[in-house]
């Protein structure tokens, strides 16, 4: 499978995680809902490990790993808050402006751009940011500094992991994967033991009944970041980290179907455009 359509594939696993991650925020504590998930996926990946018999790469790519799990830990913690809160647009900014960053570290580093490539960046950024967009007649009001901190926040998050997961990934992804999955998680830990400390009284573990859709985060969290750590073997991080702009799509179309809700006119457009771009990279670099 080519670089661009797995990086399609991990926008799709990430938004499918995205939304149950959301779904299941509203009921756990945030940095709980994470550090379980991120630990069921590493359970995943171990038994991988395992059968290939591959020692792992080089310290320096181990510790863009981790570097990279510490930022989805930041990432994923404030998303999933946002869901929670029924601030789904956060979606929106967040993708977009993570992605734009990492697409500029790309060309910073020498990622080739020619027209046809600089279209399709160009649509699949817009695109998959628009796709997000609501109303915000659903959020609670919080106030606009504190919106634009959380965006900042996970923005940041986002565009982190894509370069340093795409840095990690050359030399294997797989540990590249399982490495930013361990640091994800016990970050997530550390952060949930502070939370538990300061409000001892509130319940801090999944019930059994909430464990399914955790498996399901976790599953599709690992999904995509294999993917990608896959793709970056031989796509660019230009190209890359705009292709993963697009999740905002799948986490609104997991909302159509199960919660039958109906994206306005402007999130289909922006879903459009986001496929439109992701075709057009696909032609240029296929």
């Amino acid at each position: 499978m080519g670089a661009i359509w797995l990086g399609v594939l991990a926008a799709v696993a990430w938004g499918a995680a995205d939304y149950f991650g959301g779904a299941s925020g509203g009921r756990t504590p945030v940095y709980v809902v994470v550090a379980v998930s991120e630990v069921l996926g590493l359970g995943l990946l171990i038994p991988v490990l395992v059968a290939r018999g591959v020692p792992p790469p080089s310290a320096t790519s181990l510790l863009l790993a981790a570097v990279a799990g510490a930022a989805v830990t930041l990432e994923l913690g404030l998303i999933y808050l946002a869901l929670s809160r029924g601030e789904g647009f956060i979606t929106a900014p967040v993708s977009a402006l993570g992605a734009a960053a990492a697409a500029a570290a790309g060309l910073i580093a020498g990622d080739p751009l020619d027209a046809l490539v600089a279209a399709g960046l160009a649509c699949a950024l817009v695109g998959g940011g628009v796709s997000a967009w609501t109303s915000d007649r659903g959020a609670r009001r919080d106030g606009p500094l504190r919106r634009a901190a959380l965006c900042a926040g996970a923005a940041t998050g986002v565009a982190t992991m894509l370069i340093c997961l795409h840095a990690a990934s050359g030399a294997d992804p797989y540990w590249a994967t399982a490495v930013e999955h361990a640091s994800t998680g016990l970050c997530a830990v550390l952060l949930g033991l502070v939370a538990a400390g300061r409000r001892p009284r509130r319940r801090t573990l999944p019930r059994l009944a909430q464990l399914p859709a955790l498996a399901l985060v976790g599953f599709a969290g690992t999904g995509g970041d294999l993917a990608y750590a896959t793709a970056s073997q031989h796509g660019a991080l230009t190209v890359l980290s705009a292709v993963s702009s697009l999740y905002p799509a799948a986490t609104i179309a997991l909302g159509v179907v199960i919660q039958r809700l109906r994206p306005s006119r402007i999130q289909l457009s922006g879903i459009v455009l986001a496929l439109i771009g992701a075709a057009v990279l696909g032609a240029a670099t296929g």
